[in-house]
């Protein structure tokens, strides 16, 4: 088992997926995977609000859009917390994209799972929990105060 590990978090990577690096402020984690193919982005982003207004301005964006189609939006307790899971699909033209979403919050600070794949039937649920379930917060990754946000110092070594 590989963990990945960023001084605020650590995740358990799964087999036969490799890192890419971003230069993306918020993305901690990119995995890509050729032979299923499926890609998994982790990312943590500071927030003011809670999962509820976080459900509502996704759903409201993805209304907008005539390419996404919502699949499924609900809460979800995974472990002992409560995550948004919101799941959607788009085509290129060619095949369709399934994106399933996860997002977490504590401490204001976001945390997201997103796993993107060019099919929708594969049942993937217990690959997506165990990835989820390996979270472990170490410290906040941001501190939220005065309307503003700064990297927190006090990142585990």
């Amino acid at each position: 088992m590989t963990l990945f590990s960023n001084g605020f978090v650590t995740l358990q990577m799964p087999e036969d997926f490799e890192a890419v690096a971003t230069k993306d402020e918020f993305n901690d984690m990119y995995l890509v995977n050729t032979k299923i193919p499926m890609s998994i982005k982790f990312s943590t982003t500071p927030t003011l609000v809670g999962l509820p207004e976080i459900m509502e301005d996704i759903e409201k964006n993805l209304k907008n859009n005539d390419r996404i189609d919502l699949v499924t939006s609900d809460f979800l307790a995974i472990n002992d917390d409560i995550y948004y899971m919101i799941v959607s699909s788009f085509s290129d033209g060619e095949k369709e994209i399934r994106r399933n979403e996860f997002l977490y919050v504590e401490d204001n600070n976001l945390y997201i799972f997103e796993y993107t794949y060019p099919y929708a039937d594969r049942e993937l649920d217990d690959f997506y929990l165990n990835v989820i379930r390996s979270l472990k917060i170490i410290v906040p990754k941001y501190i939220v105060e005065n309307g503003s946000y700064r990297l927190n110092k006090e990142e585990s070594q």
